[in-house]
Order: structure tokens, then C-alpha cells, then sequence
């Protein structure tokens, strides 16, 4: 089978693997700043473990900067008991919840 290589230097064949193992690195990048440091100093290496492999003659792409969301983790197990105004509505996460 024929491989042609972009000006990335990502082979056509396998580009839509690559581009979700390039989309895994990205988001772990963003979480992670020892990744995205590491992948600013040896790109090639990096790239390697996520398996995304470049030509010989091929760039490695620019990280795209983190979005300016802030992500909270909440934890909905700390809920406490319905409060004295509840509904009861059966689909609120208070109510779904405590009726677990």
C-alpha cells in the first residue's frame, strides 16, 4: 500500500489514528505542563509515545495553547440531605443523589 507523507511530515495512511493520538497528547499537554515542556524540548520523542511518527524530513506541530476554562471536579457524593425547600423533583442532582 502506498504511503504519501503531508508537509507535517504524517503519513496519509494512518493520519486519522494519528490525529487522535496528536489529540490525546494535546489534552494531556494542557493538564500536564512537565508534557508540554518535555514535548517543547524533544518533540520527536513524544510524539514517538503516543505513537505518532514523523518522516525524516517532517516538522513536529506546534501545541495548541490550553483554552481559558478552568476545570472543577465537583464531588457530587459529598451531597447532604434534601433541604427543607426541595420539590422533590426527581431530577435535580440533589434528588438523584439521595434517592440512590
Amino acid at each position: 500500500m502506498r504511503r504519501e507523507t503531508s508537509s507535517q511530515g504524517f503519513q496519509a495512511e494512518a493520519s486519522v489514528d494519528e490525529d487522535w493520538r496528536f489529540a490525546e497528547l494535546v489534552a494531556r499537554a494542557w493538564i500536564d505542563p512537565s508534557l508540554s515542556i518535555r514535548y517543547h524540548n524533544n518533540p520527536r520523542t513524544v510524539l514517538a509515545e503516543f505513537g505518532v511518527h514523523l518522516s525524516e524530513t517532517g516538522t513536529a506541530p506546534m501545541l495548541p495553547p490550553a483554552p481559558a476554562l478552568e476545570l472543577v471536579v465537583e464531588d457530587f457524593g459529598a451531597v447532604g440531605p434534601r433541604s427543607s425547600s426541595c420539590s422533590q423533583c426527581t431530577s435535580c442532582a440533589v434528588c438523584i443523589v439521595t434517592e440512590s
